[in-house]
């Protein structure tokens, strides 16, 4: 038997206006890094030294967060021989995936756009969000291809991306098993307007 699906929030702007709240009771949901700021998800990843220690001296249940083990924390040399350093969303999706979820649906996960908003966070210009950690436009290609990577590994396991509808041109991901849903489609009460 399945079990409920996962919601793994990521913090790109395509995810600004919609209510997390939403989600509660709905399926198990993985935030990433800074979430806990805001919205209190039942498990949090991070793998950056700093963002780790900012929420280890915070009031997040320490047994509902995540930082995998460091080897977990780069790429498979099978995926990329020069292993460059994962994301928080991506090992979020491993650990859903370890904890036996079959749908995932990703929110913020924004290196699958091509525009101007891919790069950019909502947690920008805040503690542990300077210029050391902002990913680039060149990254979302090499982003596209690990998640190509974990989609192929994982086949038994539906990736669903959630975006605004008028989002624009998204990055080809090959694979069966990865799909998408607007959030107007996901929630009706979507307002795709970005500030």
């Amino acid at each position: 038997m399945e079990k409920e699906p996962a919601f793994i929030i990521g913090n790109g702007l395509s995810r600004k206006k919609f209510k997390l709240e939403k989600l509660i009771g709905q399926g198990c949901i993985f935030g990433c890094n800074a979430l806990y700021r805001d919205f209190t998800p039942d498990y949090l990843v991070a793998i950056d030294d700093k963002i780790i220690e900012e929420i280890t001296q915070s009031d997040y249940p320490m047994n509902r967060f995540i930082v995998p083990p460091n080897e977990e924390q780069y790429e498979p040399a099978e995926c990329n021989p020069n292993r460059p350093r994962s994301n928080a969303g991506m090992n979020a999706c491993f650990e859903a995936i370890k904890k036996g979820f079959k749908t995932l649906y990703l929110f913020g996960f924004d290196f699958i756009l091509e525009n101007e908003i891919s790069v950019k966070n909502i947690y920008d210009g805040t503690s542990c969000y300077g210029s050391e950690t902002r990913a680039n436009y060149h990254d979302n290609g090499n982003r596209v291809k690990y998640f190509e990577y974990m989609a192929e590994k994982n086949p038994d396991v539906n990736f669903k991306f959630v975006v605004p509808r008028d989002i624009g041109i998204i990055h080809k991901i090959n694979s069966n098993n990865v799909t998408g849903v607007f959030y107007d489609t996901f929630d009706p009460e979507w307002d795709s307007e970005l500030d």
